[in-house]
């Protein structure tokens, strides 16, 4: 069909229009990967006490899990799933979103099944590697902003985080109630609903016209915006057509020609090591075990339900305020105010490991504490650091920064992860809580000089300030 260049026509066009119910059942759909992913991610946190169990109606390995193999079992598929986070974007990107992570549900489908059935730790510690391998957290918010607008895409894109904490919720609500057994299929279930659904999905407009399929394009277009006419359709066509045009080949070596996209690296750098180095990641993986140890009356598994509400709770109000009081003040607001909880809870721990008579009058301060430390991270070092990165280059080099540095970024969770239990048991838990609240001060400190607000800005305006 012809468009018809009439410029008073076009401003009689409605400037928007609802979402369709089919474009909320594509995002949703694609988003039940980082509730599998979420729920996965927190997998440890009720099963270790199984683990540690000599009764084999409840441990299915038949013997209590040793230190080194809970290192392994944690850190070890956080390693493998670097690999996953280079490979993922360039296959996705020869073989369609949509087929990508098709396959990937299918393949994390197929190890969640047989990490529920696995009876040694060798199986599990492989089950879980392939199970992350596929670095769905990457692809996911690609094939969500290719099917949106630009109005909704940002409404869309926080879906994302949400549902990966939802997933945290979910793992951590059934974890305590059903055997390692059934808490793994309950939990891979959503992958299941996902691979009966998701074929029904279209592929993304813009992968489908960068290899000039116009007519499949237009298909996925008038699937995903039924609440469109003929003429609305083919201007978004056009408008696609037009951005992919001037839309530049970006390489991964192009991110170290320039100045501006070197510094662009390390800022990105800064606040997501400081995410991590602050250790609410390593402490969610073993938060159950972790609270047990500092001896209340409380049962972890059920702090962990109580922390992912909270958890949440921070990341949602963070999406309200953010873009009032800045991303900057916001993150050296949450890192600062994380390293006093976490201060109090190293205490805490050092009494308890002394034996002090202090310790009876402290019952209150490990919930206290961790509530605190979640909420203060979720106010900016949570959140705040996985988008900020996209704003330090280029559209054509976001997707290969953000697979260096999120890489990165899974290096020192795997350091942290595997080396936490091992450094409790040798020092004690109060020095590996003192270590992530020095993270936190030294962090801050590191963004208070260096870190420039980005707050309003666009990229021309932020390269400036890199080239400085």
């Amino acid at each position: 069909m012809k468009v018809k260049q009439d410029e008073d026509y076009h401003l009689r066009l409605p400037v928007t229009k609802s979402d369709t119910l089919f474009l909320y059942c594509s995002v949703v759909t694609a988003e039940l990967l980082l509730v599998a992913t979420g729920s996965s991610m927190v997998w440890p946190s009720p099963v270790l006490g199984k683990l540690g169990s000599n009764d084999t109606e409840i441990n299915p390995i038949g013997r209590q899990i040793t230190t080194v193999e809970i290192s392994m079992l944690t850190g070890i598929p956080q390693f493998t799933s670097i690999l996953g986070l280079l490979l993922c974007p360039k296959l996705s990107d020869i073989i369609g979103r949509k087929r990508y992570l098709f396959l990937a549900g299918v393949v994390m489908l197929i190890s969640g099944v047989g990490l529920a059935f696995s009876k040694k730790i060798v199986y599990m510690i492989i089950m879980r590697c392939i199970f992350g391998f596929f670095g769905v957290m990457s692809v996911v918010p690609v094939y969500i902003a290719e099917i949106c607008e630009d109005r909704n895409k940002g409404k869309f894109g926080c879906y994302t985080g949400m549902l990966h904490q939802i997933g945290h919720l979910f793992g951590f609500i059934i974890g305590p109630f059903l055997s390692v057994k059934y808490f793994t299929l309950v939990i891979t279930a959503p992958l299941l609903i996902f691979i009966c659904v998701f074929p029904l999905m279209p592929e993304t407009p813009v992968y489908l016209l960068k290899h000039s399929k116009i007519q499949e394009c237009k298909a996925s277009l008038k699937k995903l915006r039924k609440n469109k006419n003929d003429l609305e359709l083919e201007l978004d066509l056009k408008k696609l057509e037009e951005h992919l045009k001037n839309e530049p080949k970006g390489k991964v070596v192009n991110l170290f020609k320039k100045r501006e996209h070197i510094f662009g690296i390390l800022l990105s750098l800064l606040p997501i090591m400081l995410k991590y180095c602050s250790g609410v990641t390593v402490l969610f993986t073993f938060l159950a075990p972790f609270f047990d140890s500092a001896g209340t009356n409380l049962s972890g598994d059920l702090v962990a339900i109580i922390v992912a509400v909270v958890k949440i709770s921070f990341f949602l109000l963070t999406s309200l305020i953010v873009d009032k009081f800045g991303r900057r003040r916001m993150l050296l607001i949450s890192s600062c105010s994380t390293a006093v909880p976490l201060c109090a809870l190293g205490i805490y721990f050092y009494l308890h490991h002394i034996q002090s008579p202090a310790v009876e009058y402290l019952q209150w301060l490990p919930l206290t504490g961790i509530l605190a430390t979640v909420s203060c991270f979720g106010l900016g070092i949570g959140p705040i650091p996985t988008y900020l990165m996209t704003e330090f280059f280029p559209a054509d080099l976001r997707t290969a920064a953000a697979s260096i540095i999120n890489s990165s970024g899974n290096v020192m969770i795997f350091v942290l992860t595997f080396f936490f239990p091992i450094v409790t048991e040798q020092l004690g838990t109060e020095w590996c809580v003192w270590f992530f609240s020095i993270n936190c001060v030294a962090g801050a400190t590191l963004i208070y000089f260096f870190l420039p607000e980005t707050k309003g800005k666009n990229y021309s305006e932020i390269e400036k300030l890199l080239k400085r």
